[in-house]
């Protein structure tokens, strides 16, 4: 009798554990995202990364509500990268 029950018990911790790693997008509820991109100008590296965001944006199917940009130089030019949260329309 015990044995069934411990078994019942691990059987149902793997679905849970299972369950847990699978993070379906559900009505209502906002995403953070990451962005990036990289050129040889500040300017050109931001307009990357924003395409790269409006295209996260698109797929996910919501708009951007709150964006962060960080640009820094590095030895082929700069990388920017853009946080920003993604809700549902």
């Amino acid at each position: 009798m015990s044995y069934k029950v411990a078994l019942t018990a691990v059987v149902i911790a793997i679905i849970a554990a299972a369950l847990s790693f699978a993070e379906p997008v559900q009505a209502g509820t906002c995403q953070p995202v990451k962005a990036k991109g990289v050129a040889k100008d500040m300017a050109t590296a931001t307009i990357f990364a924003q395409a790269d965001l409006k295209q996260t944006a698109k797929s996910i199917g919501g708009k951007v509500t709150q964006t962060s940009t960080d640009c820094v130089p590095g030895p082929t030019g700069y990388r920017c990268k853009i946080s920003a949260v993604v809700c549902p329309k």
